[in-house]
């Protein structure tokens, strides 16, 4: 039996991309007698970013790690641990170890004072050093001084940053959050647009693989509302550069799918319709209606948990309830009702018109088939200790 989380699942779990911007107010513990303000641009005067600043030969530091970070740029070594890159969409930024030269985006800038790495306790990777109005002025930001009073090195202007993106075989994929526009970047020329949403993105992730057959496929996960319970899932597959096939599931406070593939095939599920592609021709090869399959109405929509040659999974995005199905006779039943006592069923029943997508609707988790036998985990909302209860395949004919 095939089960596995998807990518776009794992995009969305638990509102996975919640902003790297501080709080307002936020201020770390202090490791320096040093600290920097920097107001972000479009954010209200009271949303200020704090952290430590280093003094060296008369000149403040900031770790750029960390600074940087902030703003989905990450950092990476060459082989001498000498060299750190720090790259991002449309930002490249390159520092040496004891050097004042620093390379920001294809330009030779020259530093005030030279860069220097450090080892860090809780990390792999080096601290790596620099001036603090080098670090500003490179991440776009504007310098506007130091208060000697508070001992507060301070920047203003700093974007906010709305570009999700992944590296996937050298090139870039980045999806614009206010507009939902979609790009590709070869870190040279200026990128270029591949599709649109035509929708604005909140709390959101993208993902680029490319498959065994040859087929590449984007997949963009977004999480919003507040506090970001609504789940959607835009899937795009190209072939030789042209896309093929694409798909939108829009669950509201639902669970998105479980699964994205099945021996081999792509899984597309619209909540309606569920596809199974091949891979590397890129043709649809079977279809299931689940609005028929669930047996619940056409209105209602459906994410996939688990399936097999013979049963699939599927749980309902308006009632959260899950069910299983014969996929050859078309049969059906709420799982709920087949596998817990009358009591469990009530309580269940209670707790489902308040049931939101984190709080796993009527407590039924999958975990494995052996033979005939479907075993899931119980966890009631009364508090009792989970157990484990099974469904017998053959009482759906």
């Amino acid at each position: 039996m095939v089960y596995k989380k998807s990518c776009a699942s794992l995009l969305l779990a638990s509102a996975l991309f919640v902003s790297p911007l501080a709080i307002p107010g936020a201020y770390a513990a202090p490791t320096s007698d040093y600290h920097y303000e920097i107001h972000v641009a479009g954010q209200p005067s009271t949303y200020v970013q704090q952290d430590s600043v280093y003094m060296k030969n008369g000149t403040l530091y900031v770790q750029l790690n960390s600074l940087a970070d902030r703003y989905w740029i990450q950092a990476s070594f060459d082989s001498t641990g000498k060299r750190a890159g720090f790259n991002g969409w449309l930002k490249k930024i390159g520092v040496r170890d004891g050097s004042k030269k620093a390379i920001v985006d294809g330009k030779v800038v020259m530093m005030p004072k030279p860069a220097y790495f450090k080892k860090e306790k809780d990390s792999k990777q080096p601290g790596v050093y620099v001036p603090f109005q080098f670090a500003i002025e490179a991440l776009g930001g504007t310098y506007t001084g130091y208060n000697a009073q508070t001992k507060a090195v301070t920047a203003k202007n700093l974007q906010e940053p709305h570009f999700i993106y992944t590296t996937h075989h050298g090139m870039m994929y980045g999806a614009d959050k206010n507009d939902g526009a979609v790009y590709k970047w070869d870190g040279k020329s200026k990128p270029v647009q591949i599709f649109s949403l035509n929708h604005n993105l909140d709390a959101a992730g993208i993902d680029v693989e490319t498959t065994p057959g040859g087929l590449l496929l984007i997949t963009i996960g977004n999480s919003y509302g507040e506090p970001h319970l609504n789940s959607e899932v835009y899937q795009f597959l190209y072939k030789n550069g042209a896309l093929i096939r694409q798909n939108h599931a829009d669950y509201s406070p639902g669970n998105t799918d479980l699964m994205d593939r099945y021996k081999g095939k792509i899984m597309m599920n619209d909540s309606h319709i569920l596809r199974f592609i091949e891979d590397g021709s890129g043709d649809v090869v079977q279809t299931i209606d689940l609005t028929k399959l669930g047996n619940k109405g056409v209105d209602q929509q459906y994410s996939i948990e688990a399936m097999d040659d013979d049963m699939l999974l599927l749980r309902n995005a308006n009632d959260f309830e899950l069910s299983i199905a014969n996929i050859h006779t078309g049969h059906s039943a709420l799982l709920y009702k087949q596998v817990l006592s009358a009591n469990e069923q009530k309580v269940v029943e209670e707790s489902l018109p308040d049931a939101l997508q984190f709080m796993s609707a009527d407590r039924l988790t999958f975990k494995k088939r052996v033979g005939h036998t479907l075993y899931f985990t119980f966890a009631s909302p009364n508090g009792d200790p989970p157990r484990t209860v099974t469904y017998d395949l053959n009482q759906l004919k």
